[in-house]
Order: C-alpha cells, then sequence, then structure tokens
C-alpha cells in the first residue's frame, strides 16, 4: 500500500511538511521506494526463522516496521532535530532486533552491546549537532545552517571540520557490524 502511494505522488512538486522539519522531493521518494522494497522482502524472507525460533511474529513486524517509518522519515529530514530522531528510530529497533531470540545468552549479549554503543554514538552525534547549531547562529533547518554559516564566516572554520569529523566518526561507531564479539562465544 505504501509502495503503491509513493508511485502515485512521483511527479508532484516538492513538499514541505511538518511545520518546515520533512520535505518530499522525488530523489527523497527514490531512497523511500528502497527502504519499502527492503522492508518488504525482509519480512517474508524471516517467516521460517521466526517459526524456528518459536517468537512472536507481532514483536517482529512491529520492530520491521517502526525502523522502515524511520529509515523512510530520514530520507525527508530537513533539520537537526529530525535528523537525529529519525536513526534512533531504526537504531533502537535494531538492537531489538538483534535480541529477538530472548532465550539466548548471546543475542541478549549482543543487544546489551548494542545499546551501550548506540548511546555513545548518539551522544556524539549531539555534540557535532550542537556544534553545527553554534556555529550557524542557533539554526536547526538545514537550509539556515548552511545561510547562518555562510552569513558568519564560520564556513571553514576549525569547528565545522571538527564537527564534520565527529558526524564521520559517529557513523563508523554506529555502523560497526558486530561490536567487540568473538566468533566461537
Amino acid at each position: 500500500m505504501s509502495i503503491t502511494a509513493l508511485l502515485f505522488r512521483w511527479r508532484e512538486e516538492p513538499m514541505i511538511s511538518f511545520s518546515g522539519n520533512f520535505q518530499t522531493n522525488n530523489f527523497n521518494e527514490i531512497f523511500q521506494f528502497l527502504i519499502l522494497l527492503c522492508s518488504t522482502l525482509c519480512i517474508p524472507l524471516s517467516v521460517e526463522y521466526i517459526e524456528c525460533t518459536e517468537m512472536a511474529i507481532t514483536e517482529f513486524l512491529l520492530f520491521i516496521l517502526t525502523a522502515t517509518l524511520g529509515g523512510m522519515f530520514l530520507c525527508g529530514a530537513n533539520d537537526l532535530i529530525t535528523i537525529f530522531v529519525a536513526p534512533e528510530c531504526f537504531s533502537l529497533c535494531s538492537y531489538l532486533l538483534s535480541g529477538y531470540t530472548k532465550k539466548d545468552v548471546r543475542s541478549n549479549e549482543a543487544t546489551m552491546k548494542y545499546l551501550l554503543m548506540g548511546g555513545a554514538s548518539s551522544s556524539i552525534l549531539v555534540h557535532g549537532f550542537s556544534w553545527l547549531y553554534g556555529s550557524s547562529g542557533g539554526e536547526i533547518e538545514l537550509q539556515e545552517i548552511v545561510n547562518g554559516l555562510i552569513n558568519t564566516q564560520m564556513y571553514n572554520s576549525p569547528g565545522i571540520f571538527n564537527c564534520a569529523y565527529i558526524h564521520h566518526c559517529r557513523n563508523w561507531v554506529q555502523a560497526f557490524p558486530s561490536p567487540f564479539s568473538s566468533m566461537d562465544s
């Protein structure tokens, strides 16, 4: 149903909604379509695993669909708050999916490790956002941040390069595939 709604909106002009927090255009819709496609393929491919673990499918579907929603919001994010909340939405669901088999000790351990790493990476992201917020003159919308950096001549400052470095490090921490796990445990 969501894919059909995206396809019908393809020819429309770009739209800004939620008081400027979310922007929709054809480029964003391509990525939203890819996220929907991946989650649509993930659900039927996981049915056998869910049946083997004898876990409730409702929890699994809730986590997958919430992660999909977070990814779709990230595609159209237009301010720092939405850029922070949307990845947290799908990150938390990913952490919970890693601990989906509650009776498995390794699953619980992985969830705890991912949760701690995610908390650390989120704090790094907020630190980088605070640099951007301060350097741009107190703006949270992306276009206003760019305008604020240009107006204050801060776009070549070491603080902005520090912010980019912090954000880059956060992304590496967030995307780390298996934090400190050994293959034989």
